[in-house]
C-alpha cells in the first residue's frame, strides 16, 4: 500500500511539474476515483440544501491524452432511483489547474450550470474539481494507478 501511494505520489507530481512547464503537456491519461464532497465521505448528498437531495454513491473522472474528459456519477434520487450520469467534456491542463470545457457550447436561452474546474494535488496525489461554479461543491478524487 505504501508503494501504492508513492507511486500515485509521483505520477502526480511528473504530471503537474511537466503541465507547469510551458513546454510540457497540456493533456495526460489519468483516473481518478471520488473520495468525498466537501469532506463528507460518500454516500453523502451534493450540497447541503433544502428540500430532497440526490444521494452520491460513487463517481470517476477520466481523462485522455487527446484531450477528452468523461466524468461519471452514480446516485440515488431523491425519489429512490438509481441512476449514472456519464457527461463528456475537453479538458486542457494549465500548471495545476484543469480546465473543463463543454463539447457542445449551452444553447441560446438555456440556463447551463458552469463546467467544472479541477486542481491538482502535489500533496494528496489526486484531484479536488468545483462542480458548483459559483456556489461551490467541491468534490474530492484520489488518483487510481492503471497498471
Amino acid at each position: 500500500m505504501r508503494l501504492f501511494r508513492w507511486t500515485s505520489l509521483a505520477l502526480v507530481t511528473c504530471i503537474v511539474a511537466a503541465c507547469t512547464n510551458s513546454t510540457g503537456p497540456k493533456t495526460v491519461a489519468a483516473q481518478f476515483v471520488l473520495h468525498d464532497i466537501d469532506g463528507r465521505l460518500l454516500p453523502t448528498y451534493p450540497a447541503a440544501t433544502p428540500g430532497l437531495t440526490p444521494t452520491i454513491l460513487d463517481g470517476t473522472i477520466t481523462l485522455d491524452p487527446s484531450g477528452n474528459a468523461t466524468i461519471v456519477e452514480h446516485r440515488t434520487e431523491w425519489n429512490g432511483v438509481d441512476a449514472t450520469y456519464t457527461t463528456p467534456y475537453k479538458y486542457e491542463i494549465k500548471g495545476s489547474v484543469v480546465e473543463f470545457s463543454r463539447l457542445e457550447p449551452c444553447p441560446p436561452d438555456a440556463i447551463c450550470s458552469a463546467p467544472p474546474q479541477g486542481k491538482l494535488s502535489l500533496v494528496s496525489g489526486g484531484m479536488s474539481v468545483n462542480m458548483g461554479g459559483s456556489f461551490p461543491i467541491i468534490y474530492n478524487y484520489y488518483r487510481v494507478v492503471v497498471i
